[in-house]
């Protein structure tokens, strides 16, 4: 539950960067891009669609250009509210983490989040 929670509240932080941060407008702006994170067990999660500059999210999870894809919530949950790289990166490594689609867009999704925060 409280990675569903934290999916939700990233939504609306990147909804907020995308009106109030310059630096994540500009790198927003041209992408087209249907991102996904979920957990692998119960398929449930968010997907994030980055059109025109705007940010839409939903729990309705169709095809998608990439997918952070986590072995469950709880692990997905504590590696992504540490706020630390390693911790996604060691999830990767142990693949509690898949990346499912193209990698570039999960390296743009990645470089997209860290704007987001340093405003």
């Amino acid at each position: 539950m409280k990675f569903y929670l934290l999916l939700f509240v990233l939504s609306v932080k990147m909804g907020r960067a995308a009106r109030r941060n310059p630096v994540f407008r500009q790198f927003i702006r041209d992408k087209q891009l249907k991102f996904t994170i979920k957990d692998s067990r119960d398929k449930k999660g968010r997907q994030y669609v980055f059109s025109k500059g705007k940010i839409f999210s939903s729990t309705a999870i169709g095809g998608c250009d990439a997918a952070m894809v986590w072995c469950d919530g709880d692990t997905a949950f504590k590696a992504m509210a540490s706020g630390n790289d390693e911790a996604v990166v060691a999830a990767l490594t142990e693949k509690k983490l898949t990346i499912e689609g193209d990698f570039r867009e999960f390296m743009w999704f990645a470089r997209a989040l860290d704007l987001m925060t340093k405003a």
